[in-house]
């Protein structure tokens, strides 16, 4: 039988009086051990910078820096304990408690769940957030500084810790200056979207485990994340994550604050307990209303409510002109006091709510409907050129709305109800409507990121395609514009039918001739919409465009050329008074 050999022990390494345990991670500016300090007798993390200072003076600059983020205490900040250095080299010593860090909980169990990823991130984003509003950035975030406790909430360490070693020919680190900290900050944020893609992918971006690097070469090439991960995105979160890491530095998150609004609209959106979309606008519904009056309409609704032998069709004509009345009164007559009145379960009509409100119900809530431009007029964070321009981007996406409810109710075929497909055109608007009222600082992002870029390549003249709307406002919110208007209406109680119409068809895929009554109510409200929006190109192509519309339902709907170019007029007199002349080059097509 062969003799065993003894078990071989390792020395154990020590820095300074730290006892070296472990290395958990390194990048080009810094490395983490895991140590033992004898003082406290405990394990803690070593945040060392992988090169020395140069002298006394960029030793001093890098302590005082280092001190700055140790004196902040935040939640998801990791405490720190010590900051010395030993034998020329700086350290940081920081608590390390229960937690683990980020590299060891990616090594010892399976890639995490995008909801989990978003919490980690969330926390990082705080911890990151309020250090930059102190001055402070970390810039060399990474797996190996990032703890993580059971609970699955994270925590950041090594704040300023990090000290690259110099280029050739360098000899000395130029002092930050409050552009320089602005700068630090925006590329913590990029990190932080290269640490979102590599927890969802589960591998890291271009293959540079190294965050720091990679970021460097953010511009150069294109990080968007692959449709093969472990766990499925949801498409709202595929669109914050791309945006984080953009080619673009003007389409990137340019502050911790945007990013982590952007995460937390999503994780509202879908969690159960959080009432969805609806959570991110209930507070606003119920102090300011959904949405303002719409300019020049209150006159004429006042002389209607005056007269007392009108019929019931002459005032929709009015109220319909008037989206901001259109739902409060169909939420009006959906609440459970007038349910008992309705031989069904719901009110769908202006017809049948105005039956149910009598005029005096409906001068009361035509009286509730805030004037022209409500809540928005009184924002103290619009001001000049900005509040002005949120007042007409309402204002011009009111009269959008008004108009696919026209043109919806004109070609309506004689199956679906005609007010129910106007109900539902203007319905596939409410989303951006509420957007633009309650929440114009986003919406002017989103706009912005709607909009062309430069060239990528040089010698081209092709301008970069901006997002689309749907992928801009996941970006910017984190939240889908159509879940939110589905939510909004679900919680005015509006019915199953109406639902299911605000949604608009995919502009992706052919329109499928629609076989009962709610598939055709949908058809026809996203044929009046898709008319719509062919206005807001120049002249010169939106003729055009409207004969591709056309072309496109055709066949599903049996319509003609003349008759989408009638009705687009039609529709634009009853709304405009008049017929504008862009109304004569689209009927020219």
């Amino acid at each position: 039988m062969a003799a065993v050999s003894p078990p071989t022990t390792t020395a154990p390494r020590y820095f300074g009086r730290f006892e070296l345990r472990q290395m958990l991670g390194r990048s080009h500016a810094s490395g983490t051990w895991l140590a033992v300090d004898p003082r406290l007798q405990q394990e803690v993390l070593l945040c060392v910078p992988r090169a020395q200072p140069q002298n006394d003076k960029e030793r001093d600059a890098w302590t005082q820096e280092v001190l700055s983020g140790a004196r902040l205490k935040h939640p998801q900040l990791a405490e720190v304990l010590e900051v010395s250095s030993h034998d020329g080299w700086p350290f940081v010593s920081c608590v390390r408690g229960q937690s683990v860090t980020l590299s060891e909980r990616v090594a010892s169990g399976p890639p995490p769940p995008p909801i989990e990823v978003v919490t980690m991130v969330c926390d990082i984003l705080e911890g990151l957030a309020y250090a930059h509003e102190a001055g402070v950035a970390h810039q060399d975030l990474a797996l190996h500084n990032v703890l993580v406790d059971k609970t699955g909430h994270a925590r950041v360490a090594g704040l300023s810790c990090s000290l690259a070693p110099l280029a050739p020919g360098e000899f000395a680190r130029p002092a930050y200056g409050r552009q320089q900290i602005r700068q630090a900050a925006e590329r913590d944020v990029l990190m932080v979207g290269l640490l979102m893609y590599r927890l969802l992918v589960n591998s890291p971006a271009l293959d540079d485990p190294d965050l720091g690097h990679a970021a460097s070469r953010i511009g150069y090439e294109i990080v968007r994340l692959p449709w093969t991960t472990p766990h499925p995105v949801p498409e709202t979160l595929r669109a914050i994550v791309n945006r984080s890491t953009d080619r673009q530095h003007r389409q990137r998150y340019l502050n911790a604050r945007t990013l982590l609004s952007a995460l937390q609209g999503w994780v509202k959106t879908n969690a159960e307990d959080a009432g969805g979309p609806l959570a991110l606008l209930l507070d606003r519904l119920n102090t300011v209303g959904a949405l303002p009056g719409r300019p020049h309409t209150e006159r004429a609704l006042v002389a209607t409510l005056s007269q007392e032998s009108l019929r019931v069709d002459d005032f929709v004509d009015i109220i319909v002109k008037n989206p901001a009345l259109c739902w409060e009164m169909l939420r009006a007559v959906n609440v459970a006091s007038y349910r008992s009145q309705t031989v069904d379960d719901g009110v769908t009509t202006l017809s049948r709510s105005i039956m149910l409100l009598g005029q005096q119900g409906l001068r009361k809530l035509a009286s509730g409907v805030r004037a022209w431009p409500g809540a928005l007029g009184a924002q103290t964070s619009l001001s000049g050129e900005d509040g002005q321009q949120a007042i007409a981007d309402l204002d011009n996406e009111l009269r959008l709305t008004c108009l696919a409810g026209h043109i919806a109710r004109l070609m309506a075929p004689f199956s679906i109800s005609d007010e129910e497909a106007s109900v539902s055109a203007m319905s596939q608007r409410l989303g951006w409507l509420l957007v633009l009222y309650h929440f114009p600082d986003e919406a002017a992002q989103i706009k912005h990121l709607m909009q062309p870029g430069p060239p990528t390549d040089e010698g081209s003249t092709a301008p970069t395609p901006g997002m689309s709307m749907e992928a801009a406002a996941g970006a910017v919110l984190g939240v889908n514009l159509d879940d939110l208007s589905t939510a909004v209406m679900k919680h005015w109680g509006m019915h199953e039918r109406l639902l299911q119409a605000c949604r608009p068809l995919s502009r992706s895929t052919p329109v499928r001739t629609p076989t009962t009554p709610e598939d055709t109510l949908r058809v026809v409200a996203s044929l009046a919409n898709e008319m719509t929006q062919t206005l807001l190109l120049e002249p010169q192509k939106s003729a055009q465009a409207l004969h591709q519309v056309y072309l496109r339902y055709a066949r599903a709907l049996g319509l003609t050329a003349k008759e989408c170019n009638l009705t687009l007029e039609h529709a634009m007199r009853l709304v405009d008074g008049g017929a504008p002349k862009v109304a004569k080059a689209v009927s020219s097509a």
